[in-house]
C-alpha cells in the first residue's frame, strides 16, 4: 500500500479518536428511558448508535458488542463495532466513482468504534476507523498499560495490509488511542511484509513496552483469494525492528530513540 495513503489514514484515525465522548442530555434521557422500559443493553446500543449516525431503517449494516471489564472498576464495560459496507458501495455509486472505490477497497469512514463505560452508563460518540469495510473490525483485549484493566486492540484492513490500533482508559473514564502499527503489508505481492507485536516488561514503569519483530508470512503466495477473508499465519524472526514505551504525560507510545534508524525515509514533498 502507498505510503502517502497510509499517512492520510493514520491522521484521520488519530484525529477522529480524539472526539469528545461526553453524552448529551438526549443520550442521558435515552438511557433513563431504556431502564424504565426494561430494554436490553444490546437493543439500547443498537438504537442509540443507529440514531447517532442517522442510519436509515432499510440499510443493511453489522453491529457487534464485545463486553469486558475494561477500566479498573468492577462494572462491566463494552466495545461496540459497526460496519456499513452497503452504505460504502451506495455512496460510491452516488458519487460516480464506483470503479475507483472498489479498487481501493472502499476505504473510508465506514467502520466505527464505540466505547460503553459501565460505571457512567454512557456510550461514546463514534470513533471513525478509516479502513476497508470489506472486513469488519477485529477486537482483542489485553492488559498492557496496567494489570488492573484491559486495553483494546482493534484490527482493521486497508486494502492488502493489516493494522492494529490500541486504546487505553485513563482517569477511569477517558478512552484514548495510544498506538497503531501494521502487522502485515503487500499481501499477494512479490515482497510481503509481516510484523509480530509482543508486549514486554519495562523495568522503569508499570505499562509494558510494545515490541515489533520482523516476521514472515508462512507459505505466502500471490493466490490469497479474498483479501478481506485472508488471515495470514505469521512466524516471528529474531530481529527486533522497533520498540515503543508509553509516555505517561502524552498518553501515547513513543519509539525508543535507538530504533529511529529503522524507520522508512519520509517521502519528499
Amino acid at each position: 500500500m502507498k505510503p502517502f495513503s497510509i499517512g492520510i489514514i493514520c491522521l484521520l484515525l488519530i484525529s477522529s479518536s480524539c472526539e469528545d465522548d461526553s453524552s448529551s442530555t438526549t443520550a442521558t434521557e435515552s438511557a433513563e428511558a431504556s431502564k424504565k422500559n426494561n430494554e436490553s443493553f444490546d437493543a439500547r446500543a443498537k438504537r442509540e448508535i443507529t440514531a447517532s449516525l442517522a442510519i436509515p431503517a432499510n440499510e443493511k449494516y453489522s453491529i457487534r458488542i464485545y463486553k469486558e471489564y475494561i477500566n479498573a472498576d468492577t462494572i462491566q464495560d463494552a466495545v461496540i463495532t459497526l460496519n456499513r459496507m452497503e452504505y460504502a458501495i451506495n455512496q460510491s455509486i452516488k458519487n460516480g466513482n464506483e470503479a475507483k472505490a472498489a479498487e481501493v477497497g472502499y476505504t473510508g469512514n465506514y467502520n466505527y468504534i464505540f466505547y460503553y463505560d459501565g460505571a457512567m452508563d454512557r456510550i461514546s460518540n463514534p470513533i471513525f476507523a478509516p479502513s476497508s469495510p470489506g472486513r469488519e473490525l477485529d477486537v482483542e483485549f489485553r492488559s498492557i498499560a496496567a494489570p488492573t484493566r484491559k486495553d483494546v486492540i482493534i484490527g482493521y484492513r486497508i486494502r492488502n495490509s493489516g493494522w492494529k490500533t490500541y486504546f487505553s482508559v485513563f482517569n477511569d473514564h477517558d478512552f484514548m488511542m495510544v498506538f497503531q502499527w501494521k502487522y502485515f503489508d503487500h499481501a499477494g505481492e512479490d515482497h510481503p511484509e509481516a510484523f509480530i507485536h509482543e508486549y514486554e516488561e519495562n523495568p522503569h514503569q508499570v505499562p509494558m513496552d510494545i515490541a515489533i519483530y520482523e516476521s514472515e508470512i508462512d507459505g505466502h503466495n500471490k493466490n490469497i483469494g479474498d483479501i478481506y477473508k485472508y488471515i495470514p499465519s505469521i512466524t516471528k524472526k529474531k530481529t527486533l525492528k522497533f520498540k515503543f514505551f508509553l509516555d505517561p504525560v502524552a498518553k501515547k507510545y513513543r519509539l525508543y530513540p535507538e530504533f529511529a534508524k529503522n524507520l522508512p525515509p519520509r517521502p519528499r514533498v
